[in-house]
């Protein structure tokens, strides 16, 4: 018990950033913090945090640690969210997390067999980006993360990663704008324009995704968390919008005119993001299951979506 306080600390230490914010979270003071975190690095005989002048970050052996005191910590979550479940009789729950290329574009078409089959099931559904989605399943925030897979070097070990289909990001702006019709709009152009974000609920920081594009922060006239408000903010003003190949039916219907670049975006991977612990329930377990069934319907979908012969019944 001793030590499994003491990682809880640690983790929270580490999801603060630094020792005073820490403290203040765990209503301890901060040398007291300090105190248990060298006794944590004793009793494990290794060290755990390199202490910069102002911020902290971590060993491998800290870096270890942390996704292990996460998943004792989601552990943790699910027993009392279990045992409340038991004692009020709740629903069954699945909690996800997705991006709006999921939430706007294919998820419900997808489960719709699911959802007619699981009518007990409450299903909540988070906006996130992928990079927080993961953080959010190792502290089990979610069951099932939906969004980019991350390249082989930043996949965490503890996260199942299942591809469903491959997309890319297309540019889109008013019909009114200069460059609806143009050919060629180049990099430069790209610099010298506003832009509409589409954000998630969740983000924190600059927008900065490197799926998409490097634009300065300067050049971000609206930041919205909201598909319909970002491509009614671009109708309505000389912004230009990122959007997912899947939001392209969306985009096109609502008025907006994908943008002709010299360059393609590189496509990437999304799929499904899971521990391994959720398929402990059958009706989690499925759900993983139906979307991964997809994948084949998704990539004859996005295939035909990207030579212009989609329509809405392509996606079941």
């Amino acid at each position: 018990m001793y030590l499994h306080k003491l990682i809880f600390q640690f983790k929270i230490l580490v999801d603060k950033k630094t020792f005073t914010a820490a403290a203040e979270s765990l209503f301890i003071s901060q040398p007291t913090l300090t105190q248990n975190m060298k006794r944590l690095e004793s009793a494990l005989e290794i060290p755990l945090l390199v202490r910069g002048s102002k911020t902290i970050s971590l060993t491998v052996y800290g870096e270890s640690l942390y996704q292990h005191a996460c998943l004792l910590d989601r552990n943790y979550q699910k027993a009392m969210l279990d045992i409340d479940a038991i004692k009020r009789s709740h629903r069954q729950t699945l909690v996800l997390e997705c991006g709006h290329a999921w939430s706007h574009g294919v998820l419900f078409s997808l489960t719709k067999a699911y959802m007619a089959k699981y009518p007990q099931v409450r299903i909540v559904i988070k906006s996130c980006n992928s990079a927080t989605g993961q953080n959010h399943l190792l502290k089990g925030e979610c069951d099932i993360a939906l969004g980019a897979i991350p390249a082989t070097d930043n996949k965490i070990s503890a996260i199942n990663y299942i591809p469903v289909f491959t997309t890319r990001f297309v540019l889109y702006c008013s019909g009114e704008h200069p460059w609806a019709g143009k050919k060629g709009i180049t990099e430069k152009h790209l610099r010298q324009s506003d832009w509409v974000i589409l954000k998630h609920g969740e983000d924190e920081g600059e927008f900065n995704d490197p799926l998409l594009y490097h634009m300065s922060p300067e050049s971000i006239r609206f930041e919205v968390y909201s598909v319909s408000n970002a491509i009614t903010l671009t109708q309505q003003s000389h912004c230009i919008l990122a959007l997912p190949l899947q939001l392209e039916q969306e985009a096109l219907r609502r008025g907006l005119v994908a943008i002709d670049t010299a360059f393609t975006f590189p496509a990437f991977q999304t799929g499904v993001m899971y521990i391994s612990d959720v398929l402990n329930y059958p009706h989690k377990k499925e759900f993983i299951d139906t979307l991964i069934a997809s994948k084949a319907m998704m990539e004859k979908a996005v295939l035909n979506n990207e030579s212009g012969t989609m329509t809405g019944d392509d996606i079941p």
